[in-house]
């Protein structure tokens, strides 16, 4: 028995060790995982997978408060970037210039309904009243305030339209949201398009208008054939605030006296001689004018007699070119002249589209002139170009009678006599300023034509912005590389590249 007994209890004693073992490997097995948990832990902080999210976590928090510090402080300085096309949304140099040199205490009227505000012609007509403290934009609902325009225009005012009133001599003036917008007819689809917009030209134009005493005249002759003005031209004298008259010359004894540029415009029948000696009274008292010629021109002798004077010879026919690069493709009396510094051209210049003069005639400098004349080329022809004499000629070859050239298409003639200066500026092309050419340089050179002529700096006419794609106007030659390079060159291209990356892959 005793036996027994000391068995069991040896064996309890064993089990009761055993299960402290077991215990204890629990114990160290739970720690050694703690331990395993707190190891990898800290190697999943210590790794370079954790150094590289840790770093692109700050980087990316760094990156969003400064770009929320960037857009606090654009938008506290109210910091705005024009990308649209042709800087819809921005003002010209010009303007700005002009704007900066405002003595007047001037407010732009809004005239608009609340809530149905154009979004571009509020935005530059803000433009003005950000740029200067002489100009305050204000808002006009028509439906609150009906009586409002008739304290300054007699006119119906339409919605959406300006009225820029000058506070310190009253003068005003009304800007038609109808002339606004550019709007031309898609004779593709028949329907009215909006093509442009003018909002900087028109109220620039209202500021001139209003901060000038007396504004320049422009007069047109009558009664001889002459071309029409094209509404383009016009109109870019009205934004000038350049005033038009027409002026019949065989009705009158002397050019008016507010006359600031005499405009003959390729006149068809003669002048008679009281005409003639009254214009040249006009220019010998100190007269500016400008004339374009119709190549028949030739057979007028008292209008003759007035370039003559100026030491201006027209030579008879019409100009072709000879060089491809200065006339239009496949037409080469559709002229592409080179352009001469001057001030005259020199928006013309800057503006980036050519100048054309279709069906000219070429004009020459007389050999000898007076001492008190200076002639000067603002447009002249190739060495390559010729006149043709012959206009009924069936070949557009240069043939036996036709003059070579090179020859001038502008001159411009300065008479200075007893301190008295007259200008004269002559176009050879009776297309200069028709609504033909409108949409070509040459409304900048009518601009750089006018400016210089009434010597005032302080004209401005803003173009209109367009809304369609730009325009290539290529020469003869232009087209033609062009034409070779997208018929030929580029397809042949295509398939040299294609015959060597398949004769590579065969090899390999």
């Amino acid at each position: 028995m005793l036996i027994c007994i000391l068995n069991g209890s040896s064996h309890q004693k064993e089990e009761m060790e055993l299960g402290k073992e077991n215990e204890a490997l629990k114990k160290l097995n739970g720690e050694n995982k703690k331990l395993d948990f707190v190891g990898s832990l800290k190697a999943s902080f210590s790794g370079r997978k954790f150094r590289s999210g840790a770093y692109a976590t700050v980087l990316s928090v760094v990156v969003i408060v400064i770009v929320l510090i960037v857009n606090l402080i654009v938008t506290k300085m109210n910091i705005q970037f024009d990308l649209s096309q042709n800087s819809m949304y921005s003002l010209s140099d010009e303007t700005k210039q002009y704007v900066a040199g405002l003595k007047d205490d001037i407010t732009i009227y809004y005239v608009v309904q609340s809530g149905n505000e154009t979004e571009i012609f509020d935005k530059i007509a803000q433009k003005y009243d950000d740029l200067s403290d002489k100009i305050t934009l204000e808002h006009k609902d028509p439906v609150l305030y009906p009586n409002f325009a008739k304290d300054y225009v007699t006119e119906d005012v339409a919605a959406n339209s300006f009225i820029v009133v000058n506070n310190t001599t009253g003068k005003a003036k009304y800007v038609d949201s109808n002339d606004l917008l550019v709007q031309e007819i898609n004779y593709q689809t028949y329907q009215t398009e909006t093509t442009g917009i003018d909002v900087e030209g028109k109220l620039t134009s209202a500021l001139l208008n209003v901060t000038t005493d007396q504004l320049p005249v422009v007069y047109v002759t009558e009664g001889h054939g002459e071309a029409e003005l094209g509404d383009s031209f016009n109109s870019a004298l009205d934004k000038m605030n350049v005033q038009v008259e027409t002026l019949k010359t065989a009705t009158v004894e002397n050019i008016p006296e507010d006359c600031n540029i005499l405009f003959i415009n390729s006149p068809e029948k003669d002048l008679s001689d009281a005409e003639t000696t009254m214009i040249k009274n006009y220019m010998a008292a100190g007269g500016k004018a400008v004339v374009t010629l119709d190549y028949n021109g030739t057979d007028l002798a008292n209008f003759s007699s007035i370039l003559d004077y100026y030491g201006i010879k027209m030579n008879s026919g019409i100009v072709l070119e000879g060089d491809s690069n200065m006339y239009e493709a496949n037409y080469p009396n559709y002229l592409i002249p080179s352009i001469e510094s001057h001030d005259i051209t020199s928006k013309a210049s800057s503006a980036g589209i050519p100048v054309y003069l279709p069906i000219s005639s070429g004009l020459t400098i007389s050999d000898s002139i007076r001492n008190s004349l200076t002639v000067t080329p603002l447009l002249t022809t190739s060495a390559d170009s010729y006149s043709k004499t012959n206009i009924e000629s069936t070949t557009l070859e240069k043939e036996k009678g036709d003059v070579d050239g090179p020859f001038y298409l502008g001159v411009v003639a300065t008479d200075t006599y007893n301190d008295i200066t007259s200008d004269l500026v002559v176009y050879s092309s009776e297309y200069t300023f028709t609504e033909d050419t409108a949409n070509y340089g040459n409304a900048s050179l009518l601009i750089g034509t006018v400016g210089y002529l009434i010597d005032d700096s302080s004209i401005v006419s803003i173009p209109t912005k367009s809304l369609q794609e730009a325009q290539i106007y290529p020469s003869q030659l232009q087209s033609i590389v062009w034409g070779l390079v997208t018929v030929i060159l580029i397809p042949v291209v295509i398939f040299v590249t294609g015959s060597v990356i398949c004769l590579r892959r065969r090899k390999k």
